[in-house]
């Protein structure tokens, strides 16, 4: 049996996440696209966590922010769609 190797993420290149979080809300900014995003507690909670620490995979990802693996992996690649994640 082979164990697959996590993919690792980090905050894309340009990105630059400016975030105002009220309760569960979130409203990020992405400085090279210029554009403003409001992102579910999760995907706000998971880009908070990735800004402080540098680089994640869905198994980090979902034991930091108490969610399941497959909604961390949903929600790292919803993040890339809208340009604040890369694969590192």
């Amino acid at each position: 049996m082979h164990s697959r190797t996590p993919i690792r993420w980090s905050l894309a290149v340009g990105a630059d996440p400016e975030w105002r979080r009220w309760d569960d809300e979130f409203v990020v900014h992405h400085a090279l696209a210029n554009d403003t995003h409001r992102l579910s507690a999760p995907a706000g909670r998971a880009l908070e966590y990735l800004a402080t620490v540098g680089s994640i995979d869905s198994l980090d990802l979902a034991h930091a922010c108490a969610i399941g693996e497959d909604q961390a992996s949903e929600t790292l690649t919803a993040l890339a769609e809208l340009g604040f994640v890369e694969q590192c």
